[in-house]
């Protein structure tokens, strides 16, 4: 299975709420930095905490529109995240309000092909503007 080939599935387990299959394709070693958010999941259960919480604030979450690139021990992953915030946000009340932004997310590789590490980067701002969180600045022309 090529890199892209695991990154594909491993956005298809999350799409499918099948986070309990995601252990199959992860190394011993991980870690997992959320760049926005300044924070790194050093194991898999914290990883599958973190896309918990992701859930619980959007349960129709998505990652769609998904194109990959492979390279020798990574792979890296342009996608749109979509869904509904429904739940609970960072201690916010759900919004009802759409999320509907890009994301970029590399993820490394060990000799066997399994999961060890990855990063994810999105605009927080673009995030809690949508959710109507924060208001969206003003643009200035010169």
């Amino acid at each position: 299975m090529r890199n892209q080939d695991t990154h594909r599935k491993l956005h298809e387990l999350f799409n499918e709420r099948r986070l309990e299959e995601i252990d199959h394709y992860v190394g011993t070693e991980f870690a997992y930095i959320d760049h926005p958010r300044r924070g790194t999941m050093h194991t898999l259960a914290q990883f599958e905490e973190w896309l918990g919480e992701w859930i619980a604030a959007f349960s129709d979450a998505r990652a769609i529109g998904a194109s990959y690139v492979d390279g020798p021990g990574f792979s890296v992953a342009y996608f749109h995240g979509r869904g509904t915030n429904d739940g609970r946000l960072g201690g916010r009340s759900p919004t009802g309000r759409q999320m509907d932004m890009a994301f970029c997310e590399t993820l490394r590789y060990d000799e066997h092909g399994r999961v060890i590490g990855g990063e994810i980067y999105y605009d927080q701002l673009t995030l809690l503007t949508q959710l109507g969180l924060i208001e969206q600045a003003a643009v200035r022309r010169a």
